[in-house]
């Protein structure tokens, strides 16, 4: 089974919705579509290790804290089956005539959970191994894109499987399954499970399905609401519109959306569709998250993938506030502007209306992508150049201001604890230990692109000087032949007044640096994140995760 790179995958198990929302894709460390075939259910313990089965070296560290220990199981769906694809043929007759026959040409996967022609897939976990009056909590993961580690593949399926709602905000067909999904869990809790509740998440198209699913749900039975637990989605738009078009009124969203809870990243461009409004006006409780990397969602680790998000021991996100990073809170707006911006200048040339998700897709497909909506190639190389710069310089701006903050805030944070309450001081050594990491990890980056910035221009300048040395010579040169004239310069050459050795040791140094600073930060935020368990061991606990994190 081919592996994710482990920086995409999640660091810890920390959080149960986040645990399954990322196991329903394939390929990751607890892999559920590896085991839904299975006719009977699958034994999963979020609050073990998950070992990589190529190199046997933690994938993602065990899970804290987590509702019943960590067990869950992935149920079957025993309705699955092969449906056949037929094909009618018109088939002369011996005597004359015709007549048609069926034939079955091919077959595909289909069930309630399933439907791989229309391309969904969904996951029910459970706390208990059968739905009983012991079950407490059951949860319904709607799966994305079916190749999400090739993020073209996921913004394609936007179109390609959702065209109503990228071009209309309609209640997609992928989301009417989900509804069918969660009414019949729904009455199997009622009927084997009275006392247990349906828990929603999902992660980029997925949460799109989830949450019109959930609110077709909410506005057909309001009276089973009570059977709908909590709804926690991961780097998704907002859908407000696409609900408003399905008949919700104003009092059905606010009241769903109290369910609702969305983290998304302000790096990622799926994340900040459609949130041009202020958080508190989006639907559910939108929190913009404080991501482990400063990537793109082209980038590799991606801002869409699960390795950016930060979970404390006690599982929450580690979150922007006004009062905490409001940098990217405003990085977020930035972002979301700027895709409305771009879709306004794609509109003038394609002379209708757009959504931003076209806008997202499009530049997924590069120049091709914008080619097909009627750009000339010009054209699409210059909206793709200065969307790609203004994008760049909002993560830039957004990094330089970060650093500021956090190096205003570090002794403020060593102040507050010296007067907090115990209770209080727990909290504000994470955020400083997390401070203080994300300042290494930065002022390292920056150290390392100075260095070999510096590196390349004075490389660029010899190579220069050499050049115009040689042209100058030329011109002054009269009665000696070409050949003469290279043999003279023969040793006047890049190879012999740069030193190679030095520009691969220099580069070499800065990488490690930076790798040893990574390792440091990764450390700090380890212990930031079981500050409960260093505050009871003291320095040694410190020590022992430390050790722990520099050698996995």
């Amino acid at each position: 089974m081919e592996e994710v790179d482990p920086l995409n995958n999640l660091q810890n198990f920390n959080n149960i919705y986040a645990n399954i929302a990322e196991s329903s894709y394939n390929s990751r460390p607890k892999n559920f579509p590896l085991y839904s075939v299975n006719k009977k259910e699958k034994y999963l313990n979020f609050s073990e290790n998950a070992i990589s089965e190529k190199t046997g070296e933690i994938q993602v560290k065990a899970g804290k804290n987590l509702p019943n220990n960590g067990i869950a199981y992935l149920q079957p769906d025993l309705t699955l089956h092969d449906e056949p694809i037929k094909t009618t043929l018109t088939i002369p007759n011996p005597n004359g005539g015709y007549h048609n026959e069926n034939y079955t040409t091919k077959s595909y996967q289909k069930g309630l959970l399933t439907d791989e022609k229309a391309g969904f897939n969904a996951y029910f976990v459970t706390d208990t191994p059968q739905l009983t009056t012991e079950t407490k909590n059951t949860y319904l993961s709607i799966r994305g894109s079916d190749s999400y580690t090739n993020l073209g593949n996921v913004l394609n399926d936007w179109l390609a499987n959702d065209a109503n709602f990228a071009l209309t905000n309609a209640y997609i067909p992928q989301a009417k399954l989900a509804n069918q999904a969660i009414q019949q869990k729904v009455k199997d809790l009622q009927n084997q499970a009275p006392n247990a509740q349906l828990n929603i998440t999902g992660h980029s198209l997925g949460t799109m399905i989830s949450a019109q699913a959930v609110a077709k749900f909410y506005h057909d039975f309001p009276n089973s609401a009570d059977r709908l637990g909590k709804v926690v989605l991961f780097d998704g738009p907002d859908v407000t519109q696409s609900l408003k078009n399905m008949g919700l009124s104003e009092e059905e969203m606010e009241k769903l959306g109290e369910k609702v809870t969305y983290y998304v990243n302000p790096f990622d461009l799926v994340s900040m569709l459609n949130r041009t409004e202020s958080l508190d006006k989006q639907f559910g409780n939108v929190h913009v998250i404080v991501p482990r990397n400063f990537g793109t969602t082209f980038d590799t680790p991606s801002s869409h993938d699960f390795g950016a998000f930060q979970i404390q021991e006690n599982g929450e996100f580690l979150v922007a506030t006004k009062d905490f990073h409001p940098e990217l809170l405003e990085a977020g707006n930035q972002l979301a502007h700027l895709l409305q911006e771009t879709v306004s200048k794609l509109e003038k040339t394609v002379g209708v209306g757009l959504p931003v998700s076209v806008l997202v897709t499009a530049l997924t497909n590069g120049i091709n992508g914008l080619t097909a909506l009627g750009f000339t190639t010009r054209k699409a190389k210059e909206l793709i150049d200065a969307f790609t710069k203004e994008y760049g310089l909002i993560i830039k701006n957004t990094k330089t201001k970060t650093l500021k903050w956090d190096e205003r805030h570090i002794p403020m944070y060593q102040q507050r604890i010296r007067s907090s309450s115990s209770a209080q001081k727990i909290s504000l050594r994470s955020q400083l230990l997390q401070t203080v990491a994300q300042t290494a990890i930065l002022q390292a980056e920056e150290y390392k692109n100075e260095i070999t910035t510096m590196l390349n221009e004075e490389k660029e300048k010899v190579q220069q000087t050499i050049k115009e040395t040689r042209e100058a010579i030329y011109h002054m040169v009269q009665y000696l032949d070409a050949w003469e004239v290279e043999e003279l310069l023969a040793e006047f050459t890049i190879r012999n007044l740069w030193d190679v050795g030095i520009e691969e040791n220099t580069n070499k140094s800065v990488v490690e640096y930076f790798k040893q600073m990574e390792d440091f930060s990764i450390g700090l935020v380890n212990v930031s994140q079981h500050i409960q368990e260093v505050d009871k061991d003291g320095a040694i606990g410190f020590k022992n995760i430390m050790n722990l994190s520099w050698r996995n």
